[in-house]
């Protein structure tokens, strides 16, 4: 599921801000001022939850094919 700022309409990774239930970019979140009032916690605007993205290392096929030569 491809995230979508609520400011400007962009794909996301992540978002940096909810305003309610609608997601906003960190740029948007920032050139809006957004982030000072998610640190507050007041109000309708929160901090997003932030998860570290684990990207997979797939083996080289190479690898796969280690006894076979050509």
């Amino acid at each position: 599921m491809k995230l979508y700022c609520a400011l400007c309409g962009r794909p996301m990774d992540q978002a940096a801000v909810l305003i309610g239930s609608h997601p906003v970019g960190p740029k948007c979140a920032q050139r809006a001022g957004l982030m000072a009032l998610a640190k507050r916690k007041s109000g309708l605007v929160l901090p997003a939850m932030r998860w570290k993205i684990v990207k997979v290392q797939y083996p080289q096929t190479a690898d796969l094919f280690d006894g076979v030569s050509a």
